[in-house]
């Protein structure tokens, strides 16, 4: 079974395929996209695949606004119905938050109990934004959001007279530089919030697993032992289980 999974964040959106039971994900597209241009930046990319050979198809959008065009979209060009993932899909967890909880954090959710299996897991997805996402026995019971990397290094960086930067982290944590106090600046911040948020939810989980995605979160992952693995398609393997469910 080939199911075609799409994952359409706040900036850039993800498109894979997947052959079930399988876990393991092809990424067939990753581009950028702006509020303003979705439904072009959408058609220039997505235009080139096919649902030949696809069985189901499976999204994640973060905006309601766009699952219209979405449909419409999909109905010209493919003979599926898309899927579109929300709180009310059938899923492997339950949820106790309120109804603004995001569809990327439940795919990612999802994916986490089915793979892992943990009592208690924490999800953390460096992205726009970066999202801290608890599981207790299965059920989604609460989060932190905060400013994704790339968010505070732009906002940083357009509030000021400061350069702009290659996001890695320097040698040292202070350097005689600017730009290198700008990476340690960002990266660190970061760095060092994401353990003291995993630290302290230990001491009342000790058992606590930690599983990372989004697009950074192999550079913060390789500074620290407290993650415990990282999988950069979370939100898309989460997709897949619960559209195949």
């Amino acid at each position: 079974m080939n199911n075609l999974l799409i994952d359409i964040g706040n900036s850039d959106i993800k498109a894979g395929k997947a052959v079930f039971p399988g876990k393991s994900i092809r990424l067939l597209k990753r581009f950028s996209y702006t509020k303003e241009n979705f439904e072009h930046d959408f058609r220039e990319n997505i235009d080139g695949l096919t649902d030949s050979g696809f069985n189901k198809i499976g999204i994640s959008v973060l905006s309601e606004r766009n699952i219209s065009f979405l449909k419409n979209f999909f109905g010209k060009k493919f003979t599926l119905s898309p899927e579109f993932i929300n709180r009310n899909s059938n899923l492997p967890v339950k949820i106790r938050y309120s109804e603004s909880l995001g569809n990327d954090r439940i795919c990612s959710a999802s994916a986490a109990q089915i793979l892992y299996g943990k009592k208690n897991i924490l999800v953390i997805d460096f992205g726009t934004a970066t999202t801290f996402t608890l599981l207790c026995k299965g059920i989604i019971t609460g989060g932190i959001i905060s400013p994704g990397i790339k968010t505070s290094l732009n906002s940083l960086i357009s509030n000021t007279t400061l350069p702009g930067i290659r996001l890695a982290f320097p040698r040292k944590l202070y350097g005689n530089n600017t730009e290198n106090n700008i990476k340690a600046g960002v990266l660190y911040q970061s760095l060092f919030s994401a353990e003291r948020i995993i630290k302290e939810t230990r001491k009342k989980y000790p058992d606590l697993f930690v599983a990372a995605t989004g697009g950074l979160a192999g550079l913060i992952s390789g500074k620290t032992s407290l993650i415990n693995t990282v999988d950069r398609y979370l939100v898309l393997k989460g997709i897949n289980f619960i559209i195949s469910a």
